[in-house]
C-alpha cells in the first residue's frame, strides 16, 4: 500500500498497481483496537473502539509514504504518517504552506510539550490532547496501566501511567509511574501519603532510581 497527499491536500491510499482505494479529506489515526502493534485504523473521528467505522491498515503492507519508503511496526507507522501527511487535509497550497508548521519546534503545542515538565502538567497536558486513550489494562479488578496518544500536525507523544499498590494493604495506590515521553520530567513518580484511616493526605513526587 502507499499512502500519499495530493496537491489539494487529500489523502490517498492505493495499492502498489497505483489503483486507488480510499481517497480521505482529513484523518485521524489509532493504533489499532485488535492489533495495536502491527495496525493502525483510519477513521474520520476519534472513536479508536470502532474497528468498522474506520480502514484497518496493517503496517507491514504500507511500502511507501508519499514519496518515502516505509518499513516499520504500527507505531512507526503513526510517526512516519504524523510527519509527512496533513491529517487535516488541505483546501489549497497556500493552507498547506502558511498554516502548516514545517517542523515540531514551529508547533505552539510542541512549546506547550517543552513546558508541561511536572508530572502534573504532563499528565494535565495529555488527557488534554489525547486522540485517543491507548487502552486501561487491569488486573485482578485493579487498574494498573493508562496510555495516552496525542497526535499533532508535526509531531506525536506518548505518555503512560503505570499503578503500583502496597504490598501491606493491595487496595490502596502506592505510586503511579509516568513513562514515555517524559523526558523533561525530572520526577517521574506520584506517591501517595495516607493517614492511620487509609485515607489520602498528600503526595510526594520522586525521581526514579536506576
Amino acid at each position: 500500500m502507499i499512502i500519499k497527499q495530493t496537491e489539494n491536500g487529500n489523502i490517498v491510499l492505493t495499492d502498489v498497481a497505483q489503483e486507488v482505494h480510499h481517497v480521505l479529506p482529513m484523518a485521524y489515526l489509532h493504533k489499532h483496537p485488535r492489533l495495536p502493534d502491527n495496525a493502525i485504523l483510519i477513521n474520520s473521528n476519534t472513536d479508536y473502539k470502532n474497528e468498522l467505522s474506520g480502514i484497518s491498515i496493517l503496517a507491514s503492507k504500507v511500502r511507501k509514504i508519499n514519496n518515502q519508503s516505509f518499513n516499520g511496526d504500527a507505531y512507526q507507522l503513526l510517526e512516519a504518517l504524523s510527519k509527512n501527511i496533513t491529517l487535516t487535509g488541505a483546501t489549497n497550497n497556500n493552507t498547506v504552506e502558511n498554516d502548516i508548521p514545517k517542523t515540531k519546534e514551529q508547533d505552539p503545542n510542541y512549546i506547550k510539550f517543552l513546558q508541561a515538565n511536572t508530572y502534573e502538567k504532563l499528565v494535565s497536558f495529555a488527557k488534554e490532547h489525547r486522540r485517543n486513550i491507548g487502552g486501561e489494562k487491569y488486573q485482578n479488578g485493579k487498574l494498573y496501566e493508562q496510555e495516552f496518544l496525542c497526535q499533532f500536525q508535526s509531531f506525536i507523544i506518548r505518555v503512560h501511567l503505570t499503578y503500583y499498590y502496597k504490598k501491606s494493604n493491595p487496595q490502596l495506590v502506592d505510586y503511579i509511574l509516568l513513562w514515555g515521553s517524559t523526558l523533561y520530567v525530572f520526577k517521574p513518580i506520584k506517591r501517595y501519603i495516607y493517614n492511620t484511616k487509609n485515607e489520602i493526605t498528600n503526595y510526594k513526587y520522586e525521581e526514579v532510581n536506576l
